[in-house]
Order: structure tokens, then C-alpha cells, then sequence
């Protein structure tokens, strides 16, 4: 739920701060993510983006969700609500039958 939030927060931030809706979406998906890594760091654990697990994509995913509901001049809470749920199952769903992004084998 963490990243959920954090995600919409960066997003928020950066939109308040005039930047293009673009640069929004890659600031709010950093704010979440590198939290969960200096998390992992100060924990002594494999930070979660060297994991198979679909982490950043997620944001990145609720992100754009978020800005294209701004768009459309949903209503902030209602938009804060389908965005964070957006994130929060698709991480989910990606632990649960373990998705992965492709990677390459050495």
C-alpha cells in the first residue's frame, strides 16, 4: 500500500511544481521506488528492484492512471482511490502468480 501512496504523492508534487505530466509520472514512480530501496538498504536486504518482481512498473502504471484521470477531471479523492488500487493490485497479482518482466539470462 506503501508504494501506492508514495507513488500519488511524487506524481502530486511534481504537477505542483509545473512540470510536464510526463516528467510527473517518472517523478512519482522514483519517489516510491528508490524509498523501497533505501528501505531495503537500511534493512541489510536485496533492494526489491534487483528482485523478479514487477515493482517499478507498477508505479509507473498507477502513475500514468493518476494523470489520465486528472484529464478527465475525476474527482481528486475518487482519482487518489482507483489510482492507489490500480498499483496496489497489480503488485499483487504479480507476487501472487509471479510476474516478472523478461530479463536476460547470462
Amino acid at each position: 500500500i506503501g508504494i501506492s501512496f508514495f507513488t500519488i504523492l511524487g506524481v502530486e508534487k511534481a504537477l505542483s511544481l509545473g512540470v510536464q505530466p510526463e516528467i510527473a509520472a517518472i517523478m512519482g514512480m522514483f519517489s516510491a521506488v528508490m524509498g523501497g530501496v533505501i528501505r531495503d538498504v537500511l534493512i541489510n536486504e536485496t533492494p526489491v528492484l534487483f528482485r523478479k518482481e514487477i515493482y517499478a512498473t507498477a508505479c509507473l502504471l498507477g502513475a500514468v492512471v493518476y494523470l489520465v484521470l486528472v484529464k478527465l477531471q475525476i474527482d481528486r479523492d475518487v482519482n487518489l482511490l482507483v489510482s492507489s488500487m490500480v498499483i496496489f493490485v497489480f503488485r499483487i497479482a504479480s507476487i501472487k502468480y509471479k510476474l516478472s518482466l523478461p530479463n536476460f539470462k547470462r
